[in-house]
């Protein structure tokens, strides 16, 4: 898999953020505001940024959150070789001051809690819940995949999510065109319950920003340190990203 890959000359820094943005799979003409912020801060903290652009199979199948958590092998098969990785989606910008949230974390999955839409988590949880029957998993508990910090151990843990999906794929297909919760989210919440999990500040993603009643009025920007444009119409995603980049941009220097 070829990888986009910032700065082009690497220098191996411990540490790694990924951001999935697959070409041809969704309208992502946001992606420059995303990429214009975490260029900037990934270079400022001597941190290396790879974009997953190409798809490895077929996205109409297999969504591109399923694929990214291949990231250490495809990491492995780029002869790539890192401490710590943050998988984000492409639908954040990172603030320019933000701490160095890799410092955050040892051996536990940083992740996010999201319960701003809790009918929604719950009717998400119950309908997997037949795959994870010995599993309870509660909807305070409850976390956003696009905002996820692991280290080096947590290897394994990803091969059991890509193991999981090969193994009930048709099922999960089924389930996600019937109910409509989601995809790799809801499963892996599950599946980390056998892992030792850090709750990190909520500023670490903020998501559902129109929710909150802080999107049309930047409240946000002061808020939070990675802004998640979710939990409205996707149609207004762009705009809302577009209108916050040239807000801010004078704060990040070297654009």
């Amino acid at each position: 898999m070829s990888l986009d890959i910032y700065p082009q000359i690497m220098f191996m820094n411990k540490n790694l953020v990924i951001i999935t943005s697959m070409k041809g799979v969704v309208d992502t003409s946001y992606e420059e505001f995303c990429l214009n912020t975490w260029k900037y801060w990934t270079d400022e903290k001597g941190i290396d940024l790879i974009i997953l652009s190409d798809p490895l199979t077929d996205t109409s199948y297999m969504k591109p959150t399923w694929q990214r958590w291949h990231a250490w092998e495809i990491l492995k098969e780029n002869n790539l070789d890192y401490e710590k990785i943050a998988l984000v989606d492409v639908d954040t910008m990172i603030r320019w001051d933000s701490p160095n949230f890799f410092d955050l974390i040892k051996d536990e999955i940083g992740v996010c809690v999201d319960n701003d839409n809790i009918n929604w988590v719950k009717q998400s949880i119950d309908g997997y819940k037949p795959f994870f029957r010995d599993i309870e998993l509660d909807w305070t508990e409850y976390f956003n995949c696009g905002f996820i910090v692991m280290g080096k151990l947590h290897k394994k843990f990803c091969k059991q999510i890509i193991d999981f999906w090969d193994k009930n794929q048709t099922d999960l297909i089924a389930l996600q065109n019937s109910i409509s919760k989601g995809t790799d989210q809801t499963p892996v919440n599950y599946i980390a319950k056998n892992y030792k999990v850090k709750y990190l500040n909520k500023k670490w993603n903020l998501t559902h920003l129109n929710r909150k009643e802080i999107l049309h009025n930047f409240t946000f920007i002061d808020c939070g340190y990675v802004w998640h444009f979710n939990g409205f119409d996707k149609h207004l995603r762009n705009q809302a990203m577009e209108q916050t980049w040239y807000k801010i941009k004078e704060n990040y220097l070297d654009t």
